[in-house]
């Protein structure tokens, strides 16, 4: 990815295709950047925000990796601006790494709802050791099974920032089933007090006749 110090008005360079963003970090002053939007959409579907990359300022190259990008909320494919953070091979990276499940089709064949809880999941690693995502297999999972933070297989040097046993993946049964159960519970209720009810009215005495003779 190569980079070219900003020049111009920020229309001027997203009507060029090109995207407006920074580069900041150790060793390098903030400075203003520009790169054509294939590039950079090319990059981040790479690398994403947990892993670095080289990119080229000048006659330098620098070790980055992406901070922000910001898109258009309206239309999620326009990228608007991009931050990008330089770092050492000897620094630590805190970024939000995304889940994969995988086999997730084999579970829901079963009529079985697979639920993603948590999307990403907070993680520290050295700089150069960043994964595009974390895999959970939910094969052979059934109802009411969960799959926590404890579960994923970390490489080495990867420190996780969230607790253990919050929870990845929950594996229930359709809502269907549980609406159905508590309808007949709701009907046995409503029977059993209609009969209560009934056999109240029975035992007690009708006094009317006894008024006025």
């Amino acid at each position: 990815m190569k980079l070219e110090k900003r020049s111009g008005k920020l229309k001027e360079i997203r009507e060029n295709h090109r995207i407006p963003g920074i580069v900041y970090g150790k060793g390098i002053e903030p400075t203003p950047v520009q790169c054509p939007f294939k590039d950079v959409a090319d990059a981040y579907k790479t690398y994403g925000k947990s892993m670095t990359f080289k990119t080229k300022l000048g006659k330098k190259t620098h070790q980055v990796y992406f901070k922000e990008l910001q898109v258009d909320p309206l239309r999620q494919n326009r990228i608007l601006h991009f931050d990008l953070q330089k770092i050492s091979a000897t620094d630590t990276i805190s970024a939000e790494i995304p889940v994969k499940l995988l086999n997730k089709d084999e579970v829901e064949s079963r009529d079985l709802i697979v639920e993603l809880i948590s999307q990403t999941v907070t993680t520290e690693f050295p700089a150069g050791s960043g994964i595009s995502s974390f895999e959970l297999d939910v094969s052979g999972m059934e109802g009411n099974e969960s799959l926590y933070v404890s579960d994923l297989d970390l490489p080495e040097g990867f420190k996780v920032l969230v607790p253990e046993d919050k929870i990845l993946v929950n594996i229930s049964y359709p809502q269907e089933e549980e609406e159905e159960e508590e309808l007949l519970e709701e009907e046995e209720d409503i029977e059993v007090e209609a009969i209560k009810q009934k056999d109240e009215d029975e035992e007690t005495p009708d006094d009317s006749s006894d008024e006025e003779d």
